[in-house]
């Protein structure tokens, strides 16, 4: 009896939101993948890779490397320019600007700003800034890279972060109580809604999210709380990425894409 209410509980927070229709993708191609975490795929066709803490980019005519054993591990890439890309390495609270060639531009160092930052989140925002998730504070602000100064633009979080995903005008998060918000340039914060656990997850608007669940891929509709499931040619796989309307779908030493139209 005990076990039977024991499953029982474990799938409430499931159950609470509601299964809609399955999304079928179209299969397009696969591919064989080298060892190391795939991180995307720019406009350019160009693809970024980390291999033993070494930021690697794959063009069609040339292979590109950069790598900095004092700052240790590789926290985040953000791809969104192909012509500044940002690598933080959160340990020793730096970020570092590469040009197209991987060659450093910049290298900011927050804890030796006059005003010292301890950042959870660093990712490229517009007008040559940086969107900044400072711990100290537990503020969201925008930090000038050539003035070399930053603006908290947040009153503080109430909750930890717990994941983050950014574009030029938009930083979104979710916290450790599974809320989800969004702030925009000027810090006006929205909530978006509460999303169920999850092992990997993408935001594709303010109403849709793209998220692994156990072995599985689902569409998380903010509004009604519902998910639907995503049909795979995969069993299992490590994680997924979504851009310009392709999913890739990621194994060990595989890539497929898939066409999709989302609803």
């Amino acid at each position: 009896m005990r076990k039977i209410i024991f499953i029982a509980l474990t799938l409430i927070p499931l159950l609470t939101f509601s299964q809609q229709q399955s999304i079928i993708p179209f299969f397009s191609n696969s591919e064989k993948w080298e060892t190391g975490q795939y991180i995307g795929k720019d406009n350019f066709g160009n693809f970024y890779s980390i291999n033993q803490n070494e930021f690697k980019k794959t063009s069609p005519n040339q292979v590109y490397f950069y790598k900095n054993v004092s700052l240790g591990k590789i926290h985040q890439v953000d791809l969104q320019n192909p012509l500044q890309l940002v690598l933080f390495y959160k340990q020793f609270t730096t970020a570092v600007l590469l040009d197209n060639q991987l060659n450093e531009t910049a290298r900011i160092n927050f804890s030796e700003l006059q005003t010292p930052l301890n950042p959870e989140a660093v990712s490229l925002a517009s007008q040559n800034r940086l969107w900044v998730y400072d711990m100290l504070t537990q503020k969201l602000g925008l930090f000038d890279i050539q003035k070399s100064t930053f603006q908290s633009i947040t009153p503080s979080f109430k909750e930890n972060v717990k994941f983050y995903q950014s574009d030029y005008n938009y930083f979104y998060w979710i916290d450790t109580k599974q809320n989800l918000y969004v702030s925009n340039l000027f810090g006006k914060v929205n909530f978006l809604g509460r999303v169920p656990d999850y092992s990997q997850l993408q935001v594709v608007s303010p109403k849709q999210i793209l998220m692994k669940i156990d072995n599985g891929l689902f569409l998380y509709n903010l509004e009604d709380e519902s998910l639907s499931p995503i049909q795979l040619n995969e069993k299992s796989f490590s994680h997924f990425s979504f851009k310009d309307q392709i999913l890739s779908i990621f194994t060990e030493n595989e890539i497929s894409q898939y066409k999709i139209t989302l609803p």
